[in-house]
């Protein structure tokens, strides 16, 4: 049986070893920093034959591509000038109010047909009425997702004509005063302007809408029945001729489709 025996040092021998410790951290530094150095060198070094090997390959292959892409064209596009393409530049025509109101009795079909949406056109304006029950929830203003399609849809048809674009907000008379809307006033206006805003988000042109809330003051139906009150509480958007004087962010400019 071996027996070990560690013997303790003394304090002078404990001073020596603490004393040259530093040595093992600057022998260390020392090789990191030779190793760094011969890194460096060694990347300093290009191969020049090797480089303009590669170069020389990289010049033959795109050289030959060319040619084959280009051959007997002279480096221009046939039937172009000076070597750039003309743009295609396509011209929309502008839609009538009749194509505008054909073109939303052919996408809101669906809605027509089942009764949840009406429209309404005359020689000026189309009017696209639009329920409480399939835009928002009960004394509330946000549009519920089941609304957002027909919004989508009437967007559609509207982003690119030059018309004047008027969201506006009706109630019944039922009186509201809640902590949001204080009177069907406010209630009006709150539907109307997140209805405007919808458009806006989907591409309407902001210089061409008008949003407008008028509560209770212009009923379709008689407020005395459900039925009359639910047919009041509407969103009614309208499109129409621009007037001469037009919106813009500089002001106000003169230009329109109005014939007057």
């Amino acid at each position: 049986m071996a027996v070990r025996f560690n013997r303790r040092l003394s304090e002078e021998e404990e001073a020596k070893v603490s004393k040259d410790r530093y040595l093992i951290t600057y022998a260390d530094l020392i090789t990191l920093l030779l190793g760094l150095f011969v890194i460096l060198y060694a990347a300093s070094q290009v191969d020049e034959e090797r480089y303009k090997e590669v170069s020389k390959a990289f010049n033959e292959y795109f050289k030959s591509t060319k040619e084959q892409v280009l051959q007997g064209s002279g480096g221009v596009l046939a039937g172009q000038k000076n070597g750039i393409p003309e743009p295609i530049m396509q011209n929309i025509a502008p839609k009538s109010l009749e194509e505008v109101t054909k073109q939303a009795e052919e996408s809101l079909g669906m809605y027509l047909q089942k009764g949840l949406i009406s429209i309404r056109s005359s020689q000026n304006e189309l009017v696209v009425a639009l329920p409480e029950q399939l835009l928002f929830k009960s004394g509330k203003a946000e549009v519920e997702p089941q609304g957002v399609p027909v919004l989508d849809s009437i967007a559609n048809i509207i982003r690119d004509v030059d018309f004047q674009i008027t969201v506006d907000g009706h109630t019944d008379d039922v009186p509201i005063r809640t902590f949001r809307y204080e009177s069907n006033w406010h209630l009006s206006v709150a539907r109307a302007m997140n209805v405007a805003y919808k458009l806006i988000t989907r591409g309407i042109k902001q210089e061409n809408l008008i949003v407008r809330g008028f509560g209770e003051q212009m009923p379709v139906a008689d407020n005395q029945t459900e039925q009359g009150r639910a047919k009041n509480r509407r969103v009614e958007i309208t499109v129409s001729n621009l007037p001469a004087k037009t919106l813009s962010k500089e002001g106000y400019s003169v230009s329109g489709n109005n014939p007057n």
